[in-house]
């Protein structure tokens, strides 16, 4: 966390990849914002908890003092609800990630608007490009975010989607997802965090 404080500024941990961990110790220990995240096998992760576990990580890293949480939209509503209406001063972010492709753009914009319903603070669609014209139906969706006022991340995974993590960002997403060196990444199609900001301060300059 210390390495990526210099490159970041938002620290994503991925619960789902540690065998165990120390919630208490990592918050007491994070130089930068922490986002919290328990991403399940259906949408691209590692865990195969149940869910009333991973609501349990989540809630517990909420008590914790992470900033963000991460909370699947596919998760029961029942099971949102729990971790939304959790008395906390932690932020939501609500998230799918749709692993076999990208919808069209009517389905794009009809999941968008079912996910901005539930209240959470940001909302974050990432579907799996598997052509180049893929990225543009994703981004469309950034605009359409701004004017309703609401924070999206909004991009492509996979070699076919990197352009629209890069901009992602430049067209006014919330936040986009960097890997801290190649071979560490976390999905597919991340760019190591230091050719990231090269590629963002070139193009933004």
């Amino acid at each position: 966390m210390e390495e990526v404080a210099l490159l970041a500024d938002i620290v994503e941990i991925r619960l789902d990849v540690m065998e165990t961990f120390d919630l208490n110790e990592i918050i007491r220990r994070a130089p930068k914002p922490i986002l919290a995240t328990y991403r399940s096998k259906r949408e691209g992760g590692k865990g195969s908890d149940d869910y009333r576990t991973r609501v349990r990580h989540l809630i517990d890293a909420m008590e914790a003092g992470v900033d963000l949480v991460d909370v699947e939209f596919s998760l029961p509503p029942e099971f949102r609800q729990e971790i939304f209406q959790y008395p906390s001063a932690c932020g939501h972010v609500v998230s799918a990630h749709l692993v076999n492709g990208t919808p069209s753009q009517e389905k794009l914009k009809d999941i968008f608007k079912e996910m901005a319903a539930t209240g959470a603070d940001v909302v974050k669609i990432v579907t799996q490009a598997k052509e180049s014209e893929d990225n543009l139906r994703v981004l469309e969706l950034i605009p359409l975010a701004g004017n309703l006022h609401i924070k999206i991340i909004a991009f492509c995974m996979g070699p076919l989607g990197r352009i629209s993590r890069v901009a992602c960002h430049l067209l006014g997403g919330y936040l986009t997802f960097a890997s801290l060196e190649t071979g560490q990444e976390s999905a597919p199609g991340q760019i190591p965090v230091k050719e990231m900001r090269k590629i963002l301060g070139v193009l933004s300059s």
